[in-house]
């Protein structure tokens, strides 16, 4: 798409930005970009991140917007990002990716007065898995996945109290805490026809308010040999069926990383990797936020497990700054961990222009495009970027175990599987 200059043609991103305007779930990529929910009416809803203060309005369609602490800030979403991009084309893939995510949230309000209704998690009754129809039919998993050691007692039904024919079984993730107690749901199913707007949504319900739990699969009975971090529990179920081995072990994280779950993230990980000798594979979507996550999740790994240093990352304008602390125990290695990143690096003089490296007398900092690193892809290496060497460098540097990087040729891995039984049909 970057190759198309909007000059030669701009029909063709205006009817990109149309669909981007028209598709995204507006309230939902701003909860998953940090913002909390203020208020909310009939026809609009507001939300707080630092000093915007933005209120969306969604009785239009599209939605628009506007920052009440900024009078040009305001329009459709396309603006909204625009805003907040290095560039006008990396605000049109971002707007792509946005509409390409499912959003795991929850409307989090100011506590009211208790009422007599139902809670959401009082209105699905949870039963074992015996019709799996939207996962084989509308997801292309197999039942042999579903019923692989991996899977097989992890993935639920869920059914609508009123509905007393089953008539719609919803599939159903528990979200387990440290003992492998079912302590939340996420429901899946297939979209839905909103009834005032005639909109398709997509079905995605949190059941409960313990969001930061994760879904994982079943511990393998001979040794966990790899754990393997992805978003969905459906992506994880299309990566085991794709790439699958004995001895892996899958987690959940969402559509939606934050401290709160990392942290769970790593109490869950921490007896394993201390007991066996694993490698933790990042799996995330092939999308600017599934790379974001790759740097998060490695980071806190670090900050864990790496002694008397520390990281601090953050992502600015498509800008992902990585600062390394050394405490004065570990002063001495400052020099030596710049070296072996520096010469990693060297594979290709192109990712090393593109990484800014500076060091100072208590800390190394990397400075990088995200996007740019993203799209820096090597033949030499399956289905790899440049941001995957980068941070597999970083990791052999600081981590005591071994660890990977690996992207869906897709969006994410579900669209792989689709993807790859539509090639073995066309052969048929």
């Amino acid at each position: 798409m970057a190759n198309i200059s909007y000059n030669n043609n701009p029909q063709h991103y205006k009817r990109l930005i149309e669909k981007i305007n028209d598709e995204i779930n507006f309230s939902g990529y701003l909860l998953n970009s940090g913002f909390k929910l203020l208020k909310k009416s009939a026809g609009s809803m507001e939300f707080i991140q630092n000093d915007d203060r933005i209120v969306v309005l969604t009785s239009r369609q599209p939605a628009t917007y506007f920052n009440r602490n900024d009078s040009n800030d305001k329009g459709r979403f396309f603006k909204f990002i625009r805003q907040r991009s290095a560039n006008f084309y990396e605000a049109v893939k971002d707007g792509l990716s946005a509409i390409n995510r499912d959003y795991e949230y929850q409307e989090v309000l100011p506590e009211k007065p208790k009422s007599t209704s139902r809670s959401i998690e009082e209105n699905y009754n949870i039963v074992a898995l015996e019709n799996p129809s939207y996962l084989v039919k509308e997801r292309a998993i197999n039942l042999e996945t579903l019923n692989s050691n991996a899977f097989k007692g992890r993935v639920f039904n869920a059914y609508h109290f009123r509905d007393t024919g089953g008539r719609i079984p919803n599939i159903a993730f528990p979200k387990y805490d440290l003992n492998n107690k079912r302590v939340n749901y996420i429901i899946y199913n297939k979209p839905y026809k909103d009834k005032d707007t005639g909109e398709e949504k997509k079905f995605r319900l949190v059941l409960n308010k313990k969001d930061a739990f994760l879904f994982h699969s079943n511990f393998p009975k001979n040794g966990i040999h790899r754990i393997i971090l992805g978003e969905s529990g459906i992506d994880l179920l299309s990566f085991h069926e794709l790439n699958g081995k004995e001895g892996d072990f899958y987690i959940s994280l969402g559509g939606n990383i934050y401290q709160e779950k990392i942290n769970f993230l790593s109490q869950l990980v921490a007896p394993i990797i201390e007991k066996n000798n694993v490698e933790l594979v990042s799996a995330f979507d092939n999308d600017k936020a599934g790379h974001e996550y790759d740097v998060l999740v490695f980071t806190k790994m670090i900050n864990q497990y790496a002694k008397d240093k520390y990281v601090e990352c953050s992502f600015k304008n498509g800008i992902v700054e990585l600062r390394i602390h050394y405490n004065q125990k570990a002063i001495a290695e400052l020099g030596l961990d710049s070296k072996k990143i520096g010469e990693a690096l060297t594979i290709s003089p192109v990712l090393s222009k593109s990484i800014r490296q500076t060091m100072f007398s208590d800390k190394l900092m990397y400075e990088f495009n995200l996007q740019d690193l993203m799209k820096l892809n090597y033949k030499s290496f399956q289905n790899t970027n440049g941001l995957k060497l980068f941070m597999l460098a970083v990791n052999e540097t600081f981590l005591p175990f071994r660890t990977d990087v690996l992207k869906s040729h897709s969006n994410d891995w579900n669209q792989d599987l689709m993807d790859s039984k539509k090639k073995v049909s066309i052969k048929k």
